[in-house]
């Protein structure tokens, strides 16, 4: 019996291996957070448990029409848009589809011409990580929004969290507590 077990190789192995399930269940979590919350039990209280960390933020000299090409690849209804040197006192913002409608498309502009910048809602309005749902929605329904940027205890931008998020939550879960 002369046989040898690489045991490095079976530890080594076995970490990456875990390793890899964390990274499927992050994936999941950040690809559809209300069903992962639904298989692991858990039930959302903030915004942070429900927001989508996948934040496409872009420099306010991108043209309208080149953010309207990657919202469109990407499938989603918003970009966050970083200051420039014009407008580092507003700060933040974001520029929506029916910002585009509004303001580009209904004022008979060219996409190519505009800058987000121009078109983007300013400044930001921003809810903490750990904002309930309930605080959340009352924000939402009193500033007459469909989303709001998540911010860290920095201010920095983090994740986002729509009207359908609390939505699909409160219908799964019902009403947090």
């Amino acid at each position: 019996m002369c046989g040898t077990i690489d045991l490095e190789r079976i530890r080594r192995e076995r970490e990456e291996a875990i390793e890899a399930e964390r990274q499927a269940r992050e994936q999941r979590r950040v690809v559809a957070p209300l069903e992962e919350m639904v298989a692991s039990g858990r039930v959302p209280h903030t915004v942070a448990d429900l927001m989508n960390p996948n934040l496409v933020t872009m420099s306010g000299d991108t043209s309208v029409e080149d953010a309207m090409h990657l919202m469109r690849e990407q499938r989603i209804s918003s970009v966050v848009v970083q200051p420039t040197a014009d407008d580092e006192e507003t700060g933040w913002g974001i520029m929506t589809q029916r910002d585009v409608i509004s303001r580009v498309v209904s004022a008979t502009k060219k996409p190519n011409q505009v800058r987000i910048s121009e078109a983007a809602t300013r400044p930001l309005i921003t809810v903490p990580e750990d904002t309930s749902l309930l605080d959340c929605a009352e924000r939402m329904g009193s500033d007459n929004i469909r989303r709001m940027v998540v911010v860290d205890t920095q201010g920095h931008p983090i994740g986002i969290i729509s009207d359908t998020d609390i939505f699909a939550s409160v219908e799964q879960f019902g009403l947090p507590e």
